[in-house]
């Protein structure tokens, strides 16, 4: 489970790049797999004589909390392959059973409970691998490794069982070879590992010792031989799937449909797969957490549906994609130009999906290959006429095809270089767009250092006027492994770049310096397990008047403690006076912000345990300023579980900015700020009930309120300074109180392999008046009175696969 390191992995990942590099490496282990004709029965119990022929003691070593020693518990493996499976034996012992946590939970969520596991790279070129984790409820987690992160989206279809005895637990696994790629023929190079986790030890080890002071984690995995003659049967699977969805908007206009769908899977040869997606259905995503946005940039919503964060982990490269905008707010829908007898009527807020195919492979060279290709249909606003009660069709969205392209080829060292390209193409009279990128990424023999380079550029391509293009370009040096690490970077984007037609950018313009120096022990002697300080240090220009924004120094540290497992983190920030070129909404115009100090603390209780917190507090000092004085912010999160079957998890996040500016209005020529106190509170709960490894439920409840008091308005000046004016501008008319609550529930149940019936429902509404001085109680209720939009969706998803289909004909 490598990388259910939310508390494990993803902070190993962090970790080992900082570390020091030792100058001798332990040995790299290696394991024999055995070809088995025996029909191994996936039950736990692990009965066959060629399990027991070939079980050997693992002999783990911890990687955390006391690197480099040998794990307090014993743990013996076995491996098996036939001609479609590849076939594992874990035997966990511990002292007492009541030792093991074996907390319920939903699929591809470990929570607190023990965790066997194996990860391989079967090219053994450390850039991909996968995972496959049982815990000690026998939940499964798979997920997709990459050089430096790890993808949790990745499902597919493999068996395993847990069995629970007196002094040890059980784990069977049984994982085809369809499920993952590998080379064909040569099969020498694949690599292993094997990991244990033990709550009740804080304790974290591997079969081939994984050494936080070695930069990355594929290049420490162990080898495994005797893996021959692989000769998987057709990988091809279908998904075809039901669903009746029920929606109500907030008017109590009701609509049902019935709705029918199909997911295609193909690998080819076990390099390239191929995903089509026809009529999607994404009625059960989870909804966004809304707020009410104040700056000038657009918020950024995470991707919550299926088909594009699972196996899309190529795409991430460069951070060029964003796949939200593949059936996202249509571009004219909030530039319609109505006439005085007119109102709309119906104005859609996403852009229907017609079809989506995802086709990714990696070739026998080292070429990585990805595609992916979205189709939105046209959407219409309907405007109706007061006076004659007529409607008209306004075109807010043409038919969009939208396209991204990435061939990541591996070097040396496991180096690599990168070519990308996305593209939006648009019906009619609308603009198109395109982002071609190239990226560089080196590594020396060792992993001590590395250089990363990337060259982006943008085009629009415009009717009836000039097409624009855009460029980035960004350069990184570094130190990546050793007690002292860091790197210097600068980054460049003009004024013309834009990426967001199928990615997100919240602003260009930028000429950015940073340089950054951090001390790591891994392996303390006395009350710690391992801490690192840290300095940064940036300055930031607006290029195209070469001006400073904002120049910083950082100096922070974090340290996890040995006996308790808690981990705190501190830092602290000095700003230089600063511009900010955004606020006034006016190219090139800008307000001066006063030097401040922001102190940011947080704490970690070891979550581990039954009940867990986790707290931040962030304190920001303004320094000779007329308007700013100071700013609190804070947050906390309760994790508690009951039992093995419930847990519940309460967050609560607060900012207290009591003296701030923000852009209001225009008046003639002038641009008009207003002075400002913002508040703003938000509070989740998620309650989630596992019923057993198949049947899970879960509910989560948010509410966010924030109020925004305007005092006074000024006039901007040319020199970022404010000015009194004589306009008759009542700041008060911009006065904000918002509210937005909303309860996501859903229910699944898998029924089979890789099938499901799923029933989920959604709840949201919002309430918005001008009046701040309500309390918190009156603005809740006022949001629960406030009729809201509702979505009930019952979906069932069946797996096919084809070699099953073709043995019953």
């Amino acid at each position: 489970m490598i990388f259910y390191a939310k508390k494990s992995i993803c902070l190993l990942l962090t970790l080992s790049v900082f570390g020091l590099l030792l100058q001798k490496v332990a040995a790299q282990k290696s394991i024999t797999i055995h070809k088995t004709k025996e029909t191994i029965k996936i039950d736990g119990e692990a009965k066959e004589a060629i399990w027991q022929q070939h079980l050997i003691a693992g002999n783990f070593i911890q990687t955390l909390p006391e690197a480099g020693k040998p794990s307090k518990q014993k743990t013996d493996i076995a491996i098996l392959f036939d001609d479609s499976y590849l076939y594992v034996l874990g035997v966990l012992y511990v002292d007492d059973k009541k030792e093991i946590s074996n907390q319920l939970t939903a699929r591809d969520d470990v929570g607190n409970a023990d965790v066997f596991g194996i990860q391989i790279d079967p090219f053994g070129e450390a850039r991909e691998g996968y995972d496959f984790s049982v815990t000690a409820a026998g939940v499964q987690s798979d997920q997709k490794l990459s050089a430096n992160d790890s993808y949790s989206n990745y499902n597919v279809v493999w068996q395993s069982k847990v069995k629970l005895y007196d002094d040890k637990w059980v784990v069977e696994m049984k994982v085809p070879f369809n499920s993952i790629r590998f080379p064909k023929g040569d099969l020498s190079n694949f690599k292993i590992n094997f990991q244990r986790i033990t709550n009740a030890l804080n304790e974290n080890a591997y079969w081939n010792p994984i050494r936080l002071d070695v930069d990355g984690y594929l290049n420490q995995l162990g080898k495994l031989t005797g893996l021959s003659n692989i000769a998987p049967p057709l990988n091809l699977s279908f998904n075809p799937f039901v669903s009746v969805v029920t929606e109500k908007s907030p008017t109590g206009i009701k609509n049902t449909t019935f709705n029918g769908g199909l997911d295609v899977k193909y690998v080819h040869k076990n390099a390239y797969t191929l995903d089509v997606s026809l009529i999607p259905d994404f009625s059960q995503a989870p909804s966004d957490d809304q707020i009410f946005n104040l700056s000038p940039f657009e918020v950024k919503f995470n991707e919550n549906r299926q088909f594009f964060v699972e196996g899309t982990e190529i795409f991430d490269k460069g951070g060029y994609l964003y796949t939200r905008r593949i059936g996202g707010e249509p571009i004219a829908k909030n530039n319609i130009n109505l006439f005085d007898d007119e109102e709309v009527e119906d104005n859609p807020a996403t852009s229907n999906i017609i079809n989506l195919i995802k086709f990714t492979g990696k070739s026998k060279n080292g070429l990585s290959i990805g595609v992916l290709n979205g189709i939105t249909a046209k959407s219409e606003a309907k405007i109706r006429n007061t006076n004659t009660n007529t409607t008209r069709k306004l075109e807010t969205n043409p038919l969009t095809n939208y396209n991204a392209i990435v061939l990541d080829k591996a070097l040396k060292n496991n180096s690599s270089l990168t070519f990308i390209n996305n593209s939006v193409l648009r019906s009619g009279t609308a603009y198109d767009a395109n982002l071609t990128a190239l990226l560089y990424r080196y590594y020396n023999k060792n992993r001590t250092y590395s250089m990363y380079f990337k060259k982006a550029l943008s085009q629009k391509y415009l009717r009836g006027v000039e097409d624009q293009f855009g460029h980035e370009y960004f350069g990184y040096a570094a130190k990546v492994s050793g007690k002292w690490t860091g790197g210097v970077s600068v980054k460049l984007l003009d004024d013309k770049f834009d990426s967001n037609d199928f990615g997100y950018l919240s602003r260009n313009n930028e000429l950015r310096f940073r340089a950054d120096l951090k001390y790591t022990n891994n392996n303390p002697k006395k009350m710690f397990s391992r801490y690192q300080i840290f300095l940064d240090h940036q300055q930031r220009y607006y290029y195209s008047l070469m001006k400073q924004e904002q120049t910083y120094y950082k100096l922070g540290t974090y340290g996890v403690f040995k006996k308790s497992n808690h981990t705190f983190f501190a830092e602290f920030r000095y700003i230089e006076k600063s511009k900010n070129f955004f606020e006034a909404r006016t190219k090139d115009m800008h307000f001066n912000l006063p030097a401040q100090a922001e102190t940011f603390l947080e704490y970690q209780t070891n979550d581990n345990k039954a009940v867990s917190i986790a707290g931040y507090l962030v304190l920001v000092k303004y320094f000779n300023s007329d308007i700013y004085s100071r700013e609190f912010i804070a947050g906390y999160g309760l994790n508690a579980r009951v039992g093995q079957h419930f847990s519940v998890y309460f967050s609560q996040a607060l900012e207290d900015k009591p003296n701030g500016v923000g852009f209001i209005t225009k008046q003639n020529n002038d641009i008009i700020f207003g002075s400002r106190k913002v508040n703003e509170l938000s509070n989740a709960v998620t309650l989630n009930y596992a019923v057993n490894s198949k049947l899970n439920v879960n509910m989560r409840l948010r509410h966010y309120w924030i109020t925004v008091d305007y005092n006074n308005q000024f006039t901007l000046k040319n020199n970022g300074d404010f000015k009194t004016n004589n306009y008759a501008i009542n700041p008060d008319d911009f006065d904000d109180n918002f509210n937005q609550f909303n309860i996501d529930f859903i229910s699944k149940w898998q029924f089979a392999p890789a099938s499901e019936v799923s029933l989920a429902c959604k709840l949201g509404s919002n309430f918005y008046d001008t009046n701040v001085n309500s309390n918190y109680g009156t603005n809740l209720t006022r949001v629960l009175e406030e009729k809201s939009s509702t979505t009930v969706s019952l979906k069932m998803t069946y797996f096919l696969d084809a070699n099953i289909l073709k043995k019953k004909r």
